[in-house]
């Protein structure tokens, strides 16, 4: 999808939702009134319609989000912080260091200067994020505990836990110990430990924490951001044994490290705003303000990877546009990525593939053996190479390639990585900016270790040699260039325009269409509310202005149904063409006596003339086999006449099916408005109001009663109705003929009186009968399908200008102007009405505010 397209939607779609929440404001300062004639779920549906528009705003106005994903410690943190420019912007260790969903808000700044990194702003879960995470934890505790053999009983008390309206610190913990005292499964157990953390943390602190966020420092943020370390003996634990509840913070203003840590459970996730440098990533070219988000997600892979992690991980993941999948090169064919991915299209309900890039982490640490060193090196000897040889003696590259194939549909979306030689060349290209914290520089040393070295400059060299239209030329030229960084950028960045911009569009789409449902949600609920108010309209004008724009409606979604059509179908769904061409086949291939002429005469491929001797002879008939083109004349031109009384036949049938359609759809509006109306009202309208108003007053009759009331004119208008010139055959026919320029037509190779320059050769006269048989089938399906379309072109003309007609006199009658014509058709002469409530009609006007289409 094209930027400027897809920044167009995105703007209608948030200025939609933001004029229903400028609305809905209104409606909050005049609120519903508590009465009983208004119903209760009003206020739950306004409520609905208020989240929905907000969420559709801010993803409008969002910028794009890519989900950082990856196996445990391939690198994940470390790759973002190559990414940005700064390898330790985020906590890095090669212990399991990101337990929170991490948004990074890539912003680009204009100068080169050092990746500058806000504060840390860490936001809790809200009193009902908390309880939705929970019940989540439950539902995988039951499961888990089921696999454990735990009793029904047990398992019926853990149901009646799930938090609703609140949540029952004492009954899960009670459970959790009884379930800790009666299982020895592995995995109950850690889980268990787990809920119980996240119970007391959110016993200690829910109260003053919940939905709130602060702003912390670097060093807090790297100190207090860190998980604890599980514990190796579960197994031998006991109850009492597993952690307690957290001390209070010692003020609720701003947390300490230590407070960050204990109630680590709670967080929701964590923002960042990171300014980045054109130098080092530029992100010119996208939305807006060159922005877009790395949400960097907890090691799912981890082998106590927690259930409040996916839980998180999954909440976030429904605004992501693309995914960046961390393998870890370490470990090549590991499992882990890919029950990520199934994982993720299971709670999506979708295919990802095309929406994920893989990243090979830590490639330079590919166990690669004495034996693959070897095989490279004679390789790297070779005059000539291919990818498909490469890969076959390289099985450990070829094991790395493959495991990232089966995540994304594109080979070029592979990225082969070293994020610490990435920030080193990094490093090289300026000093006037750093690339890492002092205590950080030891590491960016590694990546100048002689074997590693020596080997990254082995598989340069192997890119090289290479065919440069091969994705693993480039894949290994660009890890030995500076470990792949640059080009994962530019492929994130690529990305991000071409699949990330439609997909957020998408996103926004689907939101936007949650805002028309509540809004269609919102009308049925004020269509409910009962004509209550002390003084109120008269109904029957109120009914016919509604049935008249239902008629507009009505009207107006035929004539696009319509205008979509480039051909009518029938009934049964089949287009005139379709039908025409199957009769047509079927005539010409089994009414037509020639074929069977010719190939019961037929043995061996071959026609035979001469006649079969029979005793009576007086039976004999002559038998008239064609021979030339002059013989299939007649039958030819029958059949084109037949066949043009069928087109009009059934191209009338089908304008009468369509008129049955439109009657059908405004029978409600016929029945209501037929009770409304009262006899002899015409002569009536005329006298008192002139022939202008009596004329729209005849378009209301057509409108409600389109079969008797317009049916025969488009017929007759359309050229259905009476015979017209027959379709000249002569010139349809598609062999050649006697004539005055050619003495005669064509002599079929079958034919006795054929003459040939030299004996012909044998040849098989049924396939040359049926290709006749075609070729005239073809010709003759061609021209009439022509003769289909024009038919079609002059119905759907003669009804759009008809439509048109309809519409704009129905909308002309709803005018303020001609409300006492309409009060005078309804009998509603007097006015016995009092104002609608302000409140009501601000709502009302909430249901009308156009989607975008």
């Amino acid at each position: 999808m094209k930027s400027d397209i897809a920044v167009e939607k995105l703007r209608r779609y948030k200025e939609y939702a933001e004029s229903v929440l400028q609305s809905l404001s209104l409606v909050s300062e005049n609120p519903p009134p508590q009465e009983s004639w208004v119903p209760s779920s009003i206020h739950e549906n306004i409520q609905r319609l208020v989240q929905s528009a907000r969420s559709t705003v801010e993803l409008a106005a969002s910028p794009v989000k890519i989900g950082v994903m990856g196996e445990f410690s391939s690198g994940k943190t470390l790759l973002i912080g190559s990414l940005i420019g700064f390898a330790d912007a985020l906590p890095v260790s090669e212990t399991p260091s990101t337990g929170n969903v991490t948004a990074i808000h890539l912003v680009q700044q204009p100068e080169l200067q050092t990746t500058k990194v806000s504060k840390f702003t860490v936001e809790y879960l809200s009193h009902e994020g908390v309880k939705e995470c929970l019940g989540f934890m439950l539902k995988v505790v039951e499961g888990r505990a089921k696999l454990a053999e735990v009793p029904a009983a047990p398992l019926a008390t853990l149901k009646s836990l799930y938090p609703t309206t609140f949540v029952d610190t004492n009954g899960i913990l009670t459970w959790c110990e009884q379930a800790w005292n009666q299982s020895q499964s592995l995995e109950l157990r850690s889980l268990l430990r787990e809920v119980v953390v996240f119970v007391r943390t959110y016993s200690a602190y829910g109260k003053d924490i919940c939905g709130k966020s602060y702003e912390i420092d670097h060093f807090t943020a790297n100190k207090g951001l860190r998980l604890s370390d599980p514990p190796m003996n579960i197994l031998e634990l006991k109850f009492r044994e597993l952690p307690g509840s957290p001390k209070r913070w010692e003020t609720f203003a701003q947390p300490s490290a230590k407070d960050l840590h204990n109630s680590f459970s709670l967080i929701r996730r964590i923002d960042i705003t990171v300014e980045v440098a054109k130098q080092i990533w530029d992100l010119s070219g996208l939305q807006g303000t060159n922005e877009f988000v790395l949400l960097d997600f907890p090691g799912l892979g981890a082998a106590d990877s927690g259930i409040r992690d996916t839980f998180l991980s999954l909440r976030e993941l429904t605004e992501v546009q693309t995914i960046l999948l961390l393998l870890n090169g370490r470990y090549p064919g590991g499992v882990t990525a890919a029950k990520i991915r199934s994982m993720l299209e299971r709670d999506k309900g979708q295919d990802l593939r095309d929406r994920i890039i893989v990243a090979v982490g830590r490639f330079n640490q590919l166990p690669v053996t004495s034996r693959d060193i070897m095989a490279l090196g004679e390789i790297l000897e070779e005059p000539l190479l291919s990818q498909e040889a490469v890969l076959e003696r390289l099985r450990i590259l070829h094991l790395t390639l493959a495991s990232a194939s089966n995540l994304t549909t594109e080979k070029k979306n592979i990225v082969l990585l070293s994020q610490l030689y990435g920030l080193t060349k990094q490093a090289e290209y300026s000093s006037l900016i750093q690339v890492c914290s002092p205590e950080f520089l030891p590491d960016l040393e590694k990546p100048n270790q002689v074997d590693e070295v020596e080997l990254r400059e082995k598989w340069g060299r192997l890119g090289e040699m290479l065919p440069t239209s091969s994705t693993l030329h480039k894949q290994l030229s660009d890890y030995a260039e500076d470990g792949g960084i640059n080009r994962l950028r530019s492929l994130l960045k690529d990305h991000v325009g071409q699949h990330g911009m439609k997909q957020l569009v998408e996103d926004t789409q689907r939101a936007a269409e949650t805002v028309l449902k509540e809004q269609n949600n919102l009308k049925a609920v004020l269509e409910e509310i009962p004509a209550y108010i002390p003084v109120v309209e008269n109904p029957a004008f109120l009914e016919l202005r509604e049935k008249i724009e239902n008629l507009v409606t009505t009207y107006r979604h035929f004539q696009e149904d319509l205008e979509k059509q480039p051909m009518l179908k029938n009934r049964t769904g089949l287009t005139l063409s379709d039908v025409v061409k199957d009769e047509l086949t079927n005539k010409i291939f089994f009414e037509w006596s020639e074929w069977t002429l010719l190939f019961d005469r037929t043995k061996n491929g071959t026609i035979n003339f001469t006649k079969s001797e029979s005793i009576f002879e007086e039976d004999e008939e002559e038998d008239a086999i064609p021979t030339q083109s002059d013989d299939f004349y007649n039958s030819f031109v029958k059949t084109i006449n037949e066949m043009q009384s069928f087109a009009h036949e059934r191209t009338a049938e089908t304008v009468k099916d369509l008129f049955n359609k439109l009657s059908v759809e405004v029978q409600l509006e016929r029945n209501k408005i037929k009770e409304i109306v009262q006899p002899q009202l015409e002569q009536r309208i005329e006298e008192k109001f002139g022939k202008r108003e009596t004329r729209l007053y005849r378009y209301l009759l057509r409108a409600i009663d389109p079969t008797n009331k317009w049916q025969n004119l488009i017929i007759q208008h359309s050229g259905l109705a009476s015979s017209v010139a027959p379709i000249n055959a002569e010139n349809l026919f598609p062999l050649a003929r006697k004539d005055a320029q050619h003495q005669k037509g064509q002599i079929f190779d079958w034919s006795p009186n054929k003459q040939y320059p030299a004996p012909p050769r044998p040849f098989n006269h049924q396939i040359a009968v049926l290709r006749l048989r075609d070729e005239i089938t073809a010709s003759a399906g061609l021209h009439l399908i022509q003769y289909v379309s024009e038919l079609t072109k002059q119905v759907k003309g003669s009804f759009s200008m008809a439509l048109k007609e309809i519409v704009d006199s129905l909308q002309e009658l709803l005018k303020s102007k001609h409300e006492p014509l309409l009060r005078y058709i309804a009998s509603a002469e007097e006015t016995t009405s009092a104002s609608t409530p302000a409140w009501l009609d601000t709502m009302k006007r909430i249901t009308v505010i156009t989607y975008p289409e």
